[in-house]
């Protein structure tokens, strides 16, 4: 038995496959799996999170987390995750993003897309206990690379 834990421990503490790291955050404790070679640009001055971007600067993961604000005059009343999914598809409207994909559920919701300028955006929002967790990924269309990292992304995703 203390083998089969010191052995659980090293797979545990063992660095992500391929270069891969993540991000984890002391004030909401979320954490997010980052690729290869992507730094931060330091933490927001509130703590709630932070953006991570590759040499190039043209691929960005944004990750953050927030409380759950009670919105009486909107029809969620208690959550504001549906009042933020509006807001996202009447701001991606106006700026010309046309949505691909769209799923959600109870708690979560997701929007896909590509701007005018040929960027695939995926936001990924979630609500557990008055908190809301996101992400937005965006990157170069057409740059496969980028394409098979959006799963890897969202499984790494991580809530307290």
């Amino acid at each position: 038995m203390l083998l089969y834990s010191l052995l659980s421990l090293l797979v545990l503490a063992a660095p992500a496959p391929e270069g891969w790291s993540s991000y984890s955050n002391t004030r909401y404790g979320y954490s997010i799996a980052l690729p290869p070679g992507f730094e931060g640009q330091g933490e927001s001055q509130n703590g709630d999170g932070q953006e991570f971007r590759d040499a190039s600067g043209k691929v960005s993961l944004k990750v953050w987390g927030s409380q759950v604000v009670k919105l009486d005059d909107e029809p969620e009343g208690r959550t504001n995750l549906a009042w933020h999914r509006r807001a996202t598809l009447e701001r991606w409207r106006e700026e010309g993003v046309r949505v691909t994909y769209q799923p959600r559920g109870k708690g979560w919701w997701v929007l896909s897309g590509e701007d005018r300028e040929g960027r695939i955006l995926y936001l990924k929002q979630l609500e557990k206990n008055g908190v809301i967790y996101g992400f937005e990924w965006s990157h170069p269309r057409g740059a496969k690379t980028w394409q098979d990292h959006t799963a890897r992304i969202a499984r790494g995703f991580t809530l307290p």
